[in-house]
C-alpha cells in the first residue's frame, strides 16, 4: 500500500518504520527533516511537503501533537496535504485532538471526496516499536476496513466505537482522563505514605498485590524511582489532553471536578520548568505540596 506519513516524532518514528518492514511503500514528512532522512535509510521517500507525503498515497498517516499542528500540516496553504490527497484516498488521523477538530478535518476531507478515519493509539513508544498500540477507530465502516492493513501492521487490536470519526476522538480524550487521574491518585498516595516514612517501594509491592493492572504496576514504578526522562508522553501533553476533556465537557454541560485540579496540577509543574519530563512526574506536585520534596526532580 502507497503510505504517505507526517509526524515522526517518538510515536511517529516506530509507526512509520514498522510500516516499512511490513512492506508498505512510505513517503515521509517531518518538519526537521532530519528524521524523515533517518527513515530514508530504511527506504522511506523523504517528502518535502505535507502536500508531497500525500501525493499518490492511497492511505495518508498523520501522528501529530495537537490541534495545531494537524491544522497546518493537513488543512492550511499551498504546502497542506488536504490539497494533494486524492478523491477517494483516506486520511487517518492517530493524533489525540478535540473533538471540533475532528469534526472540521471530516468535513473539509468530505468536500473533496476524500476519506477520513479518526483511529487514535493507546500505546507509550516501546509498544508502539513493538507493534502493540491499540487502535480506537471512528468512521465510515468500509474506510476503516481499508485502513486495516495500516492497522495491523502497528498494532495488537482495534476497537470500532462507531461510525462518526469524532467519537473516536472522544473516547480517547476520556481514556486519557482516566489514566491522568490515576497518575493524581498514585502520587497523593506517594506522598501520604512517604511523609510518614513508609518505604515508597513496600508501598508499590502492596499497590500491584492488591490491584493487578500493568498500567498501575508501569507508573507506579515510574513514579517510585522519580525516573521521568525519557519522557514517553510529555507532561506538557498531558496538559493538553486535559484541557480537551474539559472543552469536551464544556461543550456537552458535563462536570469534570477532577479535571481542573489535574489541570492546575499540571500547570504547577510546568511551572517549574519541567513540561518536557514524562506526564507521570505530575505525582510530583501531591509530594511538594506535602513538604515530602522541595522541587521537583528531573530524572530518576
Amino acid at each position: 500500500m502507497k503510505i504517505g506519513f507526517i509526524g515522526l516524532g517518538l510515536m511517529g518514528m516506530p509507526m512509520a518504520r514498522n510500516l516499512l518492514r511490513s512492506g508498505h511503500e512510505v513517503t515521509a514528512y517531518n518538519r526537521t527533516r532530519g528524521r524523515a532522512e533517518e527513515l530514508a535509510k530504511e527506504g522511506a521517500r523523504v517528502a518535502d511537503s505535507p502536500a508531497q507525503a500525500a501525493t499518490g498515497a492511497e492511505v495518508l498517516v498523520t501522528m501529530l501533537a495537537d490541534d495545531r499542528a494537524v491544522r497546518e500540516a493537513v488543512l492550511e496553504g499551498e504546502r497542506a496535504a488536504i490539497a494533494s490527497l486524492g478523491r477517494e484516498a483516506i486520511h487517518i488521523s492517530c493524533s489525540t485532538i478535540s473533538v471540533e477538530m475532528s469534526k472540521e478535518l471530516e468535513r473539509r476531507h468530505g468536500e473533496r471526496g476524500q476519506g477520513y478515519v479518526a483511529a487514535p493509539v493507546f500505546g507509550r513508544p516501546e509498544a508502539a516499536a513493538a507493534r502493540k498500540l491499540l487502535f480506537i477507530a471512528a468512521g465510515e465502516p468500509s474506510q476503516i476496513e481499508c485502513c486495516r492493513p495500516v492497522m495491523d501492521a502497528l498494532g495488537r487490536g482495534v476497537s470500532i466505537i462507531g461510525e462518526q470519526p469524532w467519537q473516536a476522538n472522544l473516547v480517547k480524550i476520556a481514556v486519557n482522563f482516566v489514566l491522568a487521574g490515576m497518575l493524581e491518585t498514585v502520587g497523593e498516595s506517594y506522598a501520604l505514605v512517604e511523609k510518614h516514612r513508609v518505604d515508597a517501594r513496600k508501598f508499590l509491592e502492596v499497590l500491584n498485590g492488591t490491584i493487578h493492572s500493568p498500567v498501575i504496576e508501569s507508573y507506579g514504578k515510574i513514579i517510585s524511582e522519580r525516573g521521568y526522562e525519557p519522557a514517553g508522553f510529555s507532561l506538557r501533553l498531558g496538559l493538553k489532553d486535559t484541557e480537551l476533556a474539559l472543552e469536551a465537557a464544556k461543550s456537552s454541560a458535563s462536570p469534570l471536578p477532577l479535571a481542573g485540579i489535574l489541570r492546575d496540577h499540571f500547570l504547577q509543574a510546568l511551572a517549574y520548568g519541567h513540561g518536557d519530563l514524562d506526564w507521570a512526574a505530575v505525582a510530583e506536585i501531591s509530594r511538594i505540596n506535602a513538604n515530602v520534596v522541595r522541587t521537583l526532580k528531573a530524572g530518576g
